[in-house]
């Protein structure tokens, strides 16, 4: 029997997930906040999303597409968190009143967006305990062509997710395999948000050019003319703090050759691929396009200010990260320190490194 879902989140990637589903045969409903209807107007009235690319192509018929949390969570029993790191907060506010025991939430390439909402959950007091699960990433590389359009230009062919507590993650995956086979366990939900190829590729690759890209006025392809030998340098670097502060805790996050970082689209291209020619694929991706892009504004502080406060309360020393932190403060305007995403925002400010994997692993 296929699970009802939902797609909370109409971006990018809710679009495309919300129409993938619905060509698979699921019975999906796509959510928006209230605060964001008026751009999604044409698959608000239509409850229809063309879906083109590499993988399903069709018009996919949308069992309902609405801004109301309780009718869309309601009528799903998986529910799919697809958006930038920064709307977890908006969405999971709205999310919580409406969630249930037997609920599967999925936080889609979360940046410990598992733990973000577990913590809001007991923060609240409520006593609902959904089976919340993280991935690495999204199983699609794709971009919105216009609002109800949506071209899949990229798959994944492996996406790491584990559950919340993670003795439950064989759980999670038999009922979420049967439509994403890609995804395979890791140890604990912290392994999936260390493994997310977003903040090593996507900060280094943004901070590095930010003359271009204001020079450019948006015309800049970082995956083209941005990842120089030089950048890919600082790439793997940031890689080697995050692998080190995961072994710290006597975990391994997702592993890659020498090779894997030396290519125009660094480690993005082993995480996707194309039918052909993925590294062309990928350098036709535009963008970022400004400083305030979600390259900068998500993957550092959602992405690099937690793991850098994990490696400070582990003695694991991140001094690229840190690096790169501060000068993206600098770059924005924004100290990304106060308003990214901290430790106690996660619940895991007062614990011991015992403490923080019996929490990931028993719960």
């Amino acid at each position: 029997m296929k699970l009802p879902m939902a797609v909370v989140g109409a971006g990018n990637g809710g679009q495309c997930m919300a129409a993938d589903l619905a060509l698979a045969g699921y019975e999906v409903v796509l959510y928006e906040h209230p605060r964001f209807a008026d751009k999604l107007r044409p698959v608000l009235d239509s409850g229809r999303i063309v879906l083109e690319g590499v993988g399903r192509e069709g018009v996919a018929e949308l069992a309902l597409v609405t801004v109301d949390a309780s009718e869309a969570l309601r009528r799903a029993k998986v529910i799919n968190v697809v958006m930038p790191a920064y709307g977890h907060d908006l969405f999971f506010r709205e999310m919580i009143p409406h969630l249930r025991d037997d609920h599967i939430v999925v936080v889609w390439s979360g940046d410990f967006g598992s733990l973000r909402l577990r913590h809001m959950l007991a923060e609240g007091g409520f006593p609902v305990r959904p089976l919340i699960v993280e991935t690495n990433t999204l199983p699609y590389g794709t971009r919105l062509i216009e609002v109800g359009r949506v071209a899949l230009l990229l798959t994944a062919p492996k996406v790491a997710a584990a559950a919340l507590p993670a003795t439950r993650t064989e759980e999670a995956l038999a009922a979420l395999r049967p439509m994403w086979p890609c995804l395979f366990p890791v140890a604990n939900v912290l392994v999936a948000a260390l493994s997310n190829p977003n903040p090593i590729c996507h900060p280094p690759g943004s901070l590095l050019n930010v003359g271009r890209i204001q020079y450019s006025r948006g015309n800049f392809y970082m995956y083209r003319e941005g990842i120089t030998e030089a950048v890919a340098r600082v790439i793997r670097k940031v890689w080697e703090e995050t692998d080190a502060l995961a072994r710290s805790l006597g975990l391994v996050v997702l592993q890659y050759e020498d090779r894997d970082f030396r290519t125009t689209c660094s480690i993005m291209g082993v995480a996707f691929q194309a039918p052909f020619d993925t590294v062309g694929v990928i350098a036709s991706v535009i963008g970022p396009k400004s400083i305030r892009d979600r390259y900068i504004t998500e993957d550092l502080p959602y992405g690099l200010v937690p793991m850098s406060q994990l490696g400070k309360k582990l003695g694991v020393a991140t001094p690229t990260i840190d690096a790169l932190i501060n000068i993206g403060c600098v770059v924005c305007q924004e100290d990304f320190w106060q308003t990214g995403r901290t430790l106690e925002q996660l619940g895991l400010a007062d614990l011991d490194r015992q403490q923080i994997l019996q929490l990931v692993e028993q719960g």
